[in-house]
C-alpha cells in the first residue's frame, strides 16, 4: 500500500492496490482450498481462485514432498471473508 503525496498516514482509495494473484481474472464465490497433511494433520493449507492452480500447486507439492497428502476441495469465498 502506497499513499504518495498524501499528507497524513491515512490510506486513500485511490492508492491502495491489490494484488489479487494469478486468480484475479476469476474472481467468483467459489475458492479452492489445498490442505497439506502429514501423519493425519494440517500441515499446511493454501487458498487459489481456480481448481486448475489448486491442483497444479498440489501436484508440485506431491513430488517435493512424499510423505504428505494433499487434498483439493471448493469452499465458499464468504467463509473466509466476510
Amino acid at each position: 500500500m502506497t499513499n504518495q503525496g498524501a499528507r497524513d498516514d491515512g490510506a486513500w482509495p485511490e492508492a491502495v492496490q491489490w494484488n489479487l494473484g494469478f486468480g484475479r481474472e476469476h474472481a467468483s464465490d467459489i475458492l479452492w482450498r489445498c490442505d497439506a497433511l502429514r501423519a493425519g494433520r494440517l500441515y499446511q493449507r493454501s487458498l487459489f481462485a481456480t481448481r486448475e492452480e489448486a491442483e497444479q500447486f498440489a501436484d508440485k507439492m506431491q513430488q517435493a514432498e512424499p510423505d504428505q497428502m494433499f487434498n483439493v476441495e471448493a469452499i465458499k469465498a464468504s467463509t473466509v471473508w466476510n
